[in-house]
């Protein structure tokens, strides 16, 4: 019999990720988590036309592979550094560069690369003799990293590989991010608001400029959209059209992002994907894959292959220069993919496929390469069936799934998992925590409510200023569905958890119903009016997401109103309260705040607190505190079993 899935096996299993194509062969990252030195490590792989592969790098986190001429460029630890293709010894070319961003020049001995040269340390750094930090500006923090430096410059530099020379080419100090060069034309394609000097809110606007270096000036390619929220742009081969992915913010925090075309010789941007039920691009949570890559490539002048995110799965399409045409649609989600030789290839994943590298022929999919073979015919995932039941309200339908390991037992406790964002979505891909927790013999029962992506832009907006309702009654839909659905599902033993925009509906929840054994409130919002100034997006978020700013008429008790703390007088469900201490999305006040009125009522509680952990540490944080973190969660709810 074959061994279930543990925490520990976040160790052994591997994702394959940023696939391209160098010299007629497919070159990859190959992810792992080391456990000895409790960190995360990547490495470049190449795969033949025989399917074999080959190790290029060894040992930290090497990622960015392009190739110029003949070398393999990629970054190692932050910094530029170039191999042979016929073989030899890696050479760095860069020092501490902290490089964020490396694209081709695409005339085979050109690079641009972007870095930020700052010169204060992290907010986490220790000194004996510490110094005071001075803030002044509205966006003055950034989870994951840290206080943003006031003096802070991210530049863009170009390297010529061959020559070994670096010059700087562009500059800003604000918010920029390099998304395409093309060398040959001196052109380079940033991404940076078009308001950055305001001083009283947030500039929210991401525009897409192309910046000629040889004329040294610069035109917004999305100028025709002026609130604009753009997060991708690329130039076709020819440079001759662009192609960008965003949207128009008409709908705050849950416009749908479309995919648009502009055309240099007519100045105008199209949208392309006006009629997609879907998400281009997009995303679908879980907690495996590292090191995402690029989700379109470009195949002539004219034509590029791209994915996209609906109900849950991923959708391959082809624009040929007018029309898009699907070639592809599955049960999976799609990481990222290439092309070589105009024959398409990506890196994929499903609930119970941790990553594949595979090659698409006839809307058929051919495994090229699987890091985790050996390792899944020696194991067994748990089972995934998807379900569906209509609203309470008839107005839409919730769409959901059951992981479970079938047969194990007739009466399987449920633990219902709310998803994060709430513009974010659950779907077909690896989820290592519900594989652990299915082994444990737990049903996992996770569904999309209204405000989730991938199902249209009047179903994302369906939680704007509706927090605790229509979503509240979507959850609990989807699992009664399930309960209704799965003969080996125990109503009589169900659990409640969720991580963040989860974090505050698993705590609603136990403030509005009795109906959970226990509850994990991750990392959540319990008070709307103290995360509003303590968050780093707290203002820009919280007045679009609940419809009203604090400062408006009746503000400060609608605030209160949405707020779980509100109702924690009324929990009788077992609670334990799990936050990462170095969280700025949602601050550990959030939780401290949830700790103290639940302990007041004699309700079971307890709050543990992950050093060095920031709001998305259970999918990137410190290894050894994300398989603490499913301990102590499955420790919990193992308590608490009828």
């Amino acid at each position: 019999m074959n061994k279930k899935i543990e925490s520990n096996d976040l160790f052994e299993l591997k994702s394959i990720t940023q696939v391209t194509a160098i010299n007629g062969n497919i070159f990859a990252v190959l992810n792992r988590v080391d456990k000895q030195e409790n960190t995360y490590f990547a490495d470049i792989i190449s795969i033949n036309n025989k399917n074999e592969v080959k190790k290029w790098t060894d040992g930290g986190k090497n990622v960015n592979p392009v190739q110029v001429g003949d070398y393999l460029v990629y970054l190692h630890n932050g910094d530029l550094m170039r191999m042979p293709l016929s073989g030899g010894s890696a050479e760095q070319l860069t020092k501490d560069a902290k490089i964020s961003k490396l694209v081709s020049g695409k005339d085979g001995q050109t690079v641009f690369y972007q870095s930020s040269d700052s010169k204060v340390p992290a907010k986490f750094e220790t000194a004996k003799f510490p110094e005071t930090r001075r803030v002044h500006r509205f966006d003055n923090r950034h989870d994951g990293i840290g206080w943003v430096d006031n003096q802070a410059t991210d530049t863009i530099y170009r390297y010529n590989i061959k020559m070994n020379q670096r010059n700087a080419v562009y500059s800003s100090k604000y918010d920029l991010s390099l998304q395409d060069a093309n060398a040959k034309q001196n052109r380079l394609l940033v991404i940076k608001p078009t308001n950055p000097t305001l001083e009283t809110e947030s500039d929210e606007t991401r525009a897409v400029y192309d910046v000629d270096l040889t004329k040294d000036t610069e035109k917004q390619v999305t100028a025709s959209i002026a609130k604009g929220e753009f997060s991708y742009a690329s130039y076709s081969p020819d440079g001759k059209k662009i192609a960008v992915v965003g949207n128009d913010a008409k709908y705050p925090n849950a416009t749908v992002n479309e995919l648009y075309i502009y055309d240099e010789v007519s100045d105008k941007l199209t949208d392309a994907t006006e009629d997609f039920e879907g998400e281009v691009f997009g995303s679908i949570t879980a907690d495996f894959i590292q090191n995402e890559g690029s989700h379109l490539v470009w195949m002539s002048d004219t034509n590029f292959v791209f994915s996209g995110v609906t109900h849950g799965h991923s959708v391959v399409f082809e624009y040929n220069g007018h029309d898009i045409t699907k070639l592809f649609e599955g049960h999976c989600h799609v990481v990222d993919l290439t092309a070589i030789d105009g024959e398409i290839y990506f890196s994929l994943s499903t609930p119970n496929t941790p990553s594949q590298l595979v090659q698409l022929v006839d809307q058929q999919l051919d495994v090229k390469f699987d890091p985790n073979a050996n390792f899944s015919a020696q194991h067994d995932y748990a089972d995934v069936t998807p379900f569906e039941t209509p609203s309470k309200d008839g107005k839409t339908t919730v769409e959901g799934w059951v992981l479970k390991y079938t047969g194990s037992s007739n009466h399987l406790p449920v633990i219902l998992y709310v998803h994060g964002g709430p513009q974010a979505n659950y779907g077909e891909s690896f989820f290592h925590e519900f594989q652990v927790l299915a082994s444990r013999g737990y049903a996992i029962v996770y569904v999309n409510p209204r405000g989730s992506t991938s199902y249209g832009q009047e179903f994302e907006t369906g939680v704007i200023g509706r927090y605790g309702k229509e979503d509240f009654a979507d959850v609990q839909s989807g699992l009664d569905a399930a309960l209704s659905q799965f003969a080996d599902l125990d109503e009589q033993n169900t659990f409640i958890a969720g991580g963040s925009y989860g974090g505050f509906m698993s705590s609603w929840a136990i403030g509005h119903t009795d109906r959970f054994n226990a509850a994990i409130v991750q990392r959540p919002v319990s008070d709307w009016h103290s995360l509003y100034g303590t968050s780093d997006i707290g203002v820009r978020f919280i007045r679009k997401e609940l419809g009203k700013d604090l400062y408006d008429e009746g503000g400060l008790e609608y605030y209160w109103d949405c707020s779980p703390l509100k109702y924690a007088h009324n929990v009788k469900t077992p609670t334990r309260i799990q936050h990462g201490e170095f969280d700025m999305r949602c601050p550990v006040n959030q939780s401290e705040a949830l700790f103290t009125a639940i302990k007041q009522t004699g309700t079971p509680v307890d709050y543990i607190r992950y050093p060095q952990s920031f709001h998305g540490f259970s999918r990137n944080g410190l290894p050894n505190l994300r398989i603490k973190r499913l301990s102590d969660i499955y420790e919990w709810f193992d308590k608490y079993l009828r």
